[in-house]
């Protein structure tokens, strides 16, 4: 696939009455290209002892901010532990859990798993 991009206008100053010559750009037609909106969200599955789940959130708050999407907290009052559900962008899930491996030594991970919407 190719594409044609002209040189923009010609200044005042210059004499030619000659157009712009196009400029020829080749693509490499084999790559599919996907728009740069697009993001695979996924959940991000993590346990941790009871007492330790509001520093786990605020740490992966810390991490994200705002992108850091629905998230929801099971606590299992017999085992004293939680289990947060939390919803990202799929880039993101090794440094979430880099960082709460060094937050949270405690820190279990569960599953990881495409979610199918997009964020």
């Amino acid at each position: 696939m190719s594409s044609i991009a002209s040189q923009g206008p010609i200044s005042r100053g210059s004499h030619s009455t000659a157009a712009p010559r196009p400029i020829l750009s080749l693509r490499n037609s084999r790559k599919p290209l996907q728009p740069a909106t697009q993001r695979t969200t996924v959940q991000l599955v993590v346990r941790v002892p009871t007492s330790e789940a509001q520093l786990a959130r605020c740490t992966l708050h810390g991490l994200v901010g705002g992108a850091l999407g629905v998230h929801t907290i099971d606590i299992d009052r017999r085992s004293d532990l939680a289990c947060l559900h939390v919803e990202l962008d799929r880039r993101r899930v090794a440094e979430a859990m880099a960082l709460l491996m060094r937050t949270l030594s405690c820190a279990e991970f569960g599953s990881v798993r495409r979610l199918d919407r997009a964020a």
